[in-house]
């Protein structure tokens, strides 16, 4: 139960820190687009490609994805401990 809340733990903390990265870089890159060619806007596409990275990585880490994973992993891991055992 322990690992469960440790790893939902650890997953939030890089969703939060993704996010973070994305608006504080984003913010930047406004700035800069639009103080050295305000006549060509590129930064929606710098923005609109990390924000697919963001959306996935947002996708992947919820709570319910992570603990499927985590339960796959568990299973296999009971699954080769019994087959080891059953060997020796």
């Amino acid at each position: 139960m322990a690992w469960r809340e440790m790893t939902l733990k650890e997953e939030r903390a890089g969703r939060i820190a993704h996010a973070a990265a994305y608006i504080v870089v984003n913010a930047f890159l406004i700035f800069v687009n639009l103080y050295t060619s305000p006549g060509y806007l590129w930064f929606p596409f710098a923005m609109a490609g990390w924000g697919i990275g963001l959306a996935l990585h947002l996708f992947f880490t919820r709570a319910e994805y992570v603990l499927e994973e985590l339960k796959k992993k568990e299973a296999l891991a009971e699954k080769i401990a019994r087959e080891k055992a059953g060997r020796y």
